[in-house]
């Protein structure tokens, strides 16, 4: 999106495998944080509200991305680098690519250099020797070395070893295990923390455990979607068009060419009724009925009508906030009321 934050509840880019998703989505870890301030755009440069729509940080980058444990990432010029929530530099403009921290690090690329990770001090602390790295998870980080990737610790030391291929799926560790394929098909099985294969290959999709399910698919083609526990048991019998992960105890399920919602055990407790349907946060998910989103509650009643609201996408709450488009895309935050917390903006 223009603010460099997509949708966490849409579905994950599972390349040739699905039709593209249709809220984009980053990459990240599914564990979700407080939001204390937002990132809006005004007169091509960016800044920070909070959730009442104060401007808490002034309208001075060229881009930036969201906080996560406390920093951002700013771009001044051509080069990233990284504000605290006070809206002090901390870490000076000088990387090319970055991403955000999590546990306490973050991968970041200078011109004409690898990946490293650096400190909240914007110290190198894991030396650039990557094609590729991604965030931590339960203390290990997914990293690309000829190819192939594998994890690495906190030190910068390989602590599963590159075999793994591809960058479809998310590869991070929840509960103690990652969804991993070895080779150049769609064959996902799942590992431990030291690199066994504790489920075998057999999926054309993995992802993260939530509430101890995790979505996959079997199969190619219409169907095969449904859920498995930890010990890779099809405890919901794969039987959905699509599916996505479990968020406060529901998940949303495509059957035919509705979504639905399903609660742990497989139940439907929402009917498929719309065009498309996110995961929940804050007791609200939203839905598309027709070319318009709006949010439902757990009970599945609109409490904002997409044909009254007319968003042309939205976003997970978080803090009592929501990100949302126009009719004219342009992208404002509003909360649970539908009342505009900051107008569209450019």
């Amino acid at each position: 999106t223009v603010l460099g934050l997509s949708s966490c509840s849409a579905v994950e880019q599972i390349q040739d495998l699905m039709e593209p998703p249709e809220t984009p989505t980053e990459i990240v870890p599914s564990d979700r944080e407080l939001r204390k301030l937002f990132l809006v755009k005004q007169n091509d440069k960016y800044g920070f509200i909070d959730k009442t729509g104060r401007i808490r940080i002034k309208f001075q980058f060229d881009d930036a991305r969201n906080f996560y444990e406390g920093l951002a990432a700013v771009k001044v010029g051509e080069r990233w680098g990284y504000i605290n929530e006070q809206g002090k530099m901390v870490i000076k403009p000088q990387f090319e690519t970055h991403l955000r921290f999590s546990e306490g690090l973050a991968p970041a690329r200078r011109l004409n250099e690898d990946y490293g990770f650096i400190d909240k001090k914007g110290n190198m602390v894991i030396k650039p020797k990557f094609e590729d790295a991604t965030y931590f998870s339960e203390g290990l980080a997914r990293v690309t070395i000829g190819g192939l990737w594998g994890y690495i610790d906190k030190r910068g030391e390989v602590a599963i070893k590159p075999e793994f291929r591809g960058e479809v799926g998310r590869g991070f560790f929840k509960d103690g295990l990652a969804a991993v394929r070895k080779s150049s098909g769609f064959d996902y099985g799942y590992i431990d923390k030291e690199g066994n294969v504790v489920i075998e290959p057999e999926f054309n999709y993995g992802g993260d455990f939530i509430n101890n399910l995790a979505r996959i698919k079997m199969g190619e083609g219409e169907g095969g979607w449904g859920y498995i526990n930890e010990g890779g048991e099809k405890v919901i019998r794969p039987r959905f068009d699509f599916a996505l992960d479990y968020s406060e105890g529901l998940a949303a399920v495509k059957i035919g060419e509705q979504y639905g919602y399903i609660d742990l055990s497989g139940n439907r407790v929402i009917q498929p009724q719309f065009d498309f349907a996110g995961s929940f946060s804050e007791e609200l998910a939203e839905v598309r009925i027709g070319d318009y989103f709006g949010y439902i509650n757990k009970e599945g009643e609109m409490i904002l009508d997409p044909e009254e609201y007319k968003f042309k996408s939205a976003s997970p709450f978080n803090n009592g906030v929501a990100e949302v488009r126009d009719e004219e895309n342009k992208v404002g935050y509003i909360n649970k009321l539908g009342q505009w917390v900051w107008p569209p903006t450019d």
